[in-house]
């Protein structure tokens, strides 16, 4: 009788490719919804504005340090700290968050004497990585002090957290790579030939991966910190952020890939891993700048990069083994060069657009000259390159020299220059991205310490600046929108502006930065006396133009001179107004028209009638003429007022400033006690 064996393995086999592939299809589609559901500021925290100002000035001690995020930051223990000029710790009261998070501010509880401070700040960004930076401001006159650029924003832990993603990076080639390595190879030999080869090192791969997940969960929990993760090891507190969620998935995912390899189940370990590339696409930089298709770039990369390293590492290995046996590794090199061409090229098209999606706008050589994460970005980019030009050379001396032996010299320098490309790599995801110096702020800066503010309008637009220490803020408004800032205007400006002050010789051009709709920012050191603000405004909806404004400075309120002016005007029987509306300052100025009424009906018909205003501000006296200046400012309404006094503390002359008009008014009175007639 004849006994007929029928193998099951082959089908057994492709049964598990089947069931790895089912699953690893199943986990990256849940990874990717999580990176499309995820917001958009994943990457490292942004510090967008500071008060003091960064490398700024302010005349007088401030009450407290201020930092604006562009996400929101969980503060460290000791978030913010503060230097003095002699190295010695300034007392700063506990640290609070507002903004949703955005914000975080600290009481300075001594006063500071005139030199320069360091401001020390630590915090958590949503990517989970800590991040820290200091940057400088100085007290009183800015003359003699050389303040330079401020520090790049650093991550905590970074050589840590490096050497970490390191051996999470290796267990991922080990793992993925190994494989495609281990099917390559086995097509190039025989089964007897292939029984003798050495296996991959998935399961060392895996276990690597693992013990690298789980140093990261453990600097996550400690804020940057190893040692302070395991003082305060509580491993449930990582289902709280998505960054802590991103850690589990890949301390889960290596898990069970070691599980999958002590059960021999290479292909459903390698497959269970393609959750680790897709996690760590949610935290990758690209993900910030493009939400979803940015965690598919890093993805396609990392898998990539891991299939081309990990597969030439087995491939060497396998070609070491055969040649020590006497048997030819050329089929085995050759079948790894084919795939090896298309890794190449997705490695490098995936890396040139993630280069280019995190570069600032301000220009790609700025990104790479300028930054510490584009310098790192050219020595990986040189390293590729090289590995490339060596891959180039191997694969030409195989097809000249078919029999030579294998694997070259060249293909285990190749895997050295691999090698070094993996450990860059750790090293720009540790790393804080590039940022854009001028990026938009999520909301307006607070004014500092004493306010000056003025009101005019450029064509349709209407403008509204608040002086304050260090800075200038500029609202812009137009007839269809009120206020400036209101979140579901489409309306788009553009702004230019220069300030001339009083001992300046020429304009000087204004550093304007954006801060939500019809908002600008410009820092500003501020003369003694009255400066000239020149703005040129234009909107996508309405024509703009060019007009000029005056801020008084220091900003000397004047509160009771306006009670005194009301006071006064209320008591005034008679006067006639001559006014003139115009919503458009490039035509003429409106028709004039005269209005006979009291100074009780005046008062009652403007917003100071009440004798109080938010801003009230002197701007000059002529003692030649009597008359005194003031201006007040409304800005939740978007009204300014210019006034004129005569040396009654009557008005003579008015100038309003609303949202979608001007008004400007003379005001004439009957002859007065002293028999003077103010005439129109």
């Amino acid at each position: 009788m004849k006994l007929v064996v029928r193998t099951t393995a082959a089908p057994a086999r492709r049964m598990s490719l089947q069931r790895g592939w089912r699953i690893a299809l199943a986990t990256l589609l849940g990874v990717l919804t999580l990176a499309y559901a995820a917001p958009a500021a994943q990457a490292h925290a942004t510090l967008l504005f500071a008060t003091p100002s960064v490398e700024g000035a302010v005349p007088t001690s401030p009450n407290q340090v201020r930092l604006v995020f562009d996400q929101e930051v969980i503060p460290a223990e000791s978030a913010l700290e503060l230097e003095g000029p002699r190295g010695a710790a300034i007392r700063v009261g506990p640290t609070t968050s507002g903004e949703n998070g955005r914000t975080v501010s600290a009481a300075v509880l001594e006063e500071l004497d005139v030199g320069q401070y360091v401001v020390d700040w630590t915090v958590t960004a949503k990517d989970g990585d800590t991040m820290t930076g200091k940057f400088r401001f100085a007290v009183g006159s800015r003359s003699g002090l050389t303040l330079g650029g401020g520090d790049e924003p650093e991550v905590r832990g970074l050589t840590a957290l490096t050497m970490l993603r390191i051996g999470l990076f290796s267990g991922l080639a080990l793992t993925l790579g190994g494989l495609v390595g281990a099917r390559i190879t086995r097509r190039s030999a025989s089964s007897q030939t292939r029984k003798e080869d050495p296996e991959p090192w998935l399961l060392a791969g895996s276990l690597l991966g693992l013990v690298s997940a789980a140093g990261l969960a453990v600097v996550l929990l400690g804020s940057g910190s190893l040692a302070g993760g395991i003082a305060r090891l509580r491993p449930l507190e990582l289902l709280n952020t998505t960054p802590g969620l991103v850690a589990a998935v890949e301390l889960i995912a290596f898990a069970a890939a070691a599980a999958a390899c002590l059960a021999r189940r290479g292909a459903l370990a390698a497959a269970t891993l393609v959750a680790v590339a897709a996690a760590e696409g949610v935290r990758a930089h690209p993900q910030a700048t493009i939400p979803g298709w940015g965690a598919a770039l890093t993805f396609l990369h990392l898998c990539a990069a891991a299939v081309w390293i990990g597969a030439l590492i087995h491939v060497v290995r396998v070609g070491l083994s055969r040649r020590r046996r006497g048997l030819s590794a050329v089929e085995a090199m050759r079948g790894y060069a084919r795939v090896a061409v298309w890794l190449f090229l997705l490695v490098l098209g995936s890396g040139v657009m993630s280069g280019l999606v995190l570069a600032v706008p301000g220009g790609l050589v700025d990104t790479l000259t300028e930054t510490k994460y584009g310098r790192w970005l050219i020595v990986k980019l040189a390293v590729v390159m090289v590995v490339a030009a060596l891959a180039v050379w191997a694969r030409r001396h195989l097809a000249a020299r078919p029999n030579a032996v294998q694997p070259s010299r060249a293909a285990r320098i190749e895997v050295a220059g691999l090698g070094g490309v993996l450990a860059i790599s750790a090293l720009l995801t540790s790393l804080a991205p590039p940022v854009q110096a001028d990026l938009e702020l999520p909301f307006p800066p607070p004014p500092v310490g004493p306010v000056s503010a003025a009101g005019g309008r450029a064509g349709w637009i209407g403008i509204g600046l608040t002086a304050s220490q260090g800075q200038l803020l500029v609202r812009l408004s137009t007839p269809d929108m009120h206020p400036a800032e209101d979140p579901v205007d489409a309306t788009t400006y553009e702004l230019v502006a220069n300030a001339l002050a009083p001992e300046d010789t020429s304009p000087r051009a204004l550093r304007l930065r954006r801060c939500g709709t019809g908002c600008f920012v410009a820092p500003m050191q501020w003369q003694r006396g009255r400066t000239t603000i020149t703005l040129k405004a234009t909107s996508s909806d309405f024509r703009g133009g060019t007009t000029a404004l005056t801020v008084a400075w220091p900003a000397k309120q004047a509160t009771q001179l306006l009670k005194q002016t009301v006071r006064v005007m209320q008591q005034v029987p008679a006067l006639v107004l001559y006014e003139q509306v115009t919503s458009d300052t490039n035509g003429a100025s409106g028709i004039e028209t005269r209005i006979p009424m009291s100074g009780q009906e005046l008062v009652d018909s403007d917003p100071y009638g009440s004798g109080i205003a938010p801003t009230v501000v002197l701007l000059g006296h002529d003692p030649d003429t009597g008359e005194t200046e003031l201006a007040l400012a409304y800005p939740g309404e978007g009204t300014y007022v210019h006034l004129t006094l005569d040396h009654h503390d009557r008005i003579v002359r008015e100038t309003l400033n609303a949202p979608k008009h001007r008004t400007t008014r003379t005001l004439v009175y009957p002859e007065d006690d002293d028999g003077h007639d103010h005439e129109h």
